[in-house]
């Protein structure tokens, strides 16, 4: 949450490149890997999972005007019995929906998920909000660790036979 407090977010330009920026990176847009152009993506794309705390909302900043153009959805975070809630963000060709219809691209139960349509793309947001269908979730309620969890291959913050990398900010 801190991360988003202090401006941090990862980005996937027109260009396909991929940058992130956040207190871990000095708030500086730091290169991570070159993916697909935008003109010419096809299929789909994972492009990352967030966790916070619904106590920590309160002090999100306000949206910038530049922001205020694209779409936004507004969602009542009480129907999400968890104090954490994790944000699953994938990319997909607009005309490659059934590629989320295996079994193991489905959501876990009990998931929220908002979709929005850019040009010949569509984004999906899944919220999860339930302790049972959490990937990341903070044993303790106050970030001395976490649990990760992995259910399929579209929904994972621990994929068998990968290294789990994040970044996890404290605020006080």
């Amino acid at each position: 949450m801190a991360c988003m407090l202090e401006g941090g977010h990862s980005s996937y330009h027109k260009d396909g490149s991929i940058w992130r920026t956040s207190p871990a990176t000095n708030k500086k847009a730091k290169y991570v890997k070159k993916h697909h152009p935008l003109d010419s993506f096809h299929g789909w794309f994972h492009l990352g999972i967030g966790m916070l705390l619904k106590s920590s909302l309160s002090a999100n900043p306000q949206l910038k005007n530049r922001d205020k153009k694209h779409q936004i959805q507004f969602i009542d975070i009480d129907i999400f019995p968890s104090e954490a809630l994790n944000l699953v963000v994938d990319l997909l060709e607009l005309d490659k929906q059934e590629l989320l219809h295996a079994g193991d691209m489905q959501p876990p139960v009990d998931a929220h998920i908002l979709e929005f349509t850019s040009n010949s793309l569509l984004i999906f947001v899944t919220i999860l909000g339930h302790d049972h269908n959490l990937l990341i979730n903070p044993y303790d309620g106050d970030f001395k660790g976490v649990t990760c969890r992995h259910f399929n291959r579209r929904y994972s913050a621990n994929p068998p036979g990968s290294k789990c990398a994040f970044e996890a900010y404290k605020l006080d």
